[in-house]
């Protein structure tokens, strides 16, 4: 009996030890098939990264740069074993000044809690040249789900950024431009008011002189003659300081100043009107009424309405357009 039962026993072991083994044979394969796809999907992904263009890279879960592809010399002046085998890309790449952003967006990155998955960063090359990156961030996962760490892409956007600020230069040039030609636009407005204001009070007192010389004419006809001998007087005094003659040479100067080469197009357009029809021109530009120009001229209203009419044939101006608005587009 005692002979029977050690051999049950000694059967049942060994189909316990059999089960174990098939056991691990089962967990071997399961081993070498899950090594064998992620040293598979490692090959691939380094054969595709090997020859890209852009600087890819692997960081394992706490760091460690796993891949670098070779484009990192074309960018960096660094072969792709000495990056992995440095202490750090912050340490041996990156620009002082952005050390800190950088390694606080590879951690979040890490620890898969960043918001934006992008970095603008400079680098010094080894050769010390300064340039500006991207770099856009993915997590990396085999197809059970378990997570390997961060797959990164850097691109050099150095000239993206000189043509960028190059741009902005242009702008505030621009900017710069418009604002200083705003400002002598508003100059030359100022002087035009001011010309403008000189030449109505000009005008006005013309034609207060001109109304005090017709009454005292009407008042000297009387008979008395100490009332005819002061009106003598007063017109004598009026006469000796009587209408202002206009200095056309400050007027011209002015009109030069508030719009260039105005009387020089007016000229060329029209080589056939005289000096006063330019006078006139200039005046109306100007936008005095004939009331004013009257004053200015010392002859009637009517008459200035008159010399209006002949500049407008002289003009070749259409009844339906205005003489002031075809003299301010010349």
């Amino acid at each position: 009996m005692s002979v029977g039962k050690n051999q049950d026993e000694l059967n049942s072991r060994i189909r316990e030890l059999e089960l174990e083994l098939s056991n691990m044979k089962l967990e071997l394969e399961n081993a070498n098939y899950q090594n064998k796809t992620e040293t598979e999907q490692h090959q691939f992904y380094q054969l595709i990264a090997d020859f890209t263009f852009g600087w890819e890279l692997w960081f394992m879960p706490k760091g460690e740069i796993k891949y670098c592809s070779p484009a990192c010399y074309d960018l960096t002046g660094f072969t792709a074993n000495q990056i992995i085998s440095s202490s750090g890309i912050k340490e041996l790449l990156v620009y002082e000044i952005d050390r800190e952003k950088y390694s606080d967006f590879l951690t979040n990155a890490l620890n898969q809690s960043l918001v934006n998955q992008f970095l603008e960063f400079r680098i010094l090359t080894r050769t010390k040249q300064l340039r500006w990156c991207t770099m856009s961030v993915r997590g990396v996962y085999n197809k059970q789900g378990k997570y390997l760490g961060v797959r990164a892409s850097v691109q050099d956007i150095t000239r993206l950024k000189n043509a960028m600020g190059h741009i902005s230069e242009l702008e505030k040039g621009k900017e710069f431009e418009s604002r200083t030609k705003q400002r002598l636009q508003s100059e030359l407005e100022l002087k035009d008011r001011e010309l403008v204001s000189f030449l109505l009070q000009l005008s006005q007192k013309n034609e207060l002189i001109t109304k005090a010389q017709n009454l005292l004419r009407k008042n000297k006809q009387g008979d008395n003659n100490k009332l005819k001998s002061t009106i003598e007087q007063l017109e004598g005094l009026i006469r000796s300081g009587s209408i202002q003659q206009l200095d056309w040479g400050v007027i011209e100067n002015q009109i030069e100043k508030s719009h260039p080469g105005f009387l020089n197009r007016l000229q060329v357009k029209h080589s056939n009107i005289s000096a006063k029809d330019q006078k006139l021109c200039c005046y109306v530009r100007l936008g005095l009424s004939s009331k004013e120009i009257s004053g200015l001229l010392n002859i009637t209203p009517k008459s200035v309405e008159i010399a209006r009419v002949r500049l407008r044939k002289k003009l070749h101006i259409p009844q339906k357009n205005r003489l002031i608005n075809y003299i301010s587009q010349i």
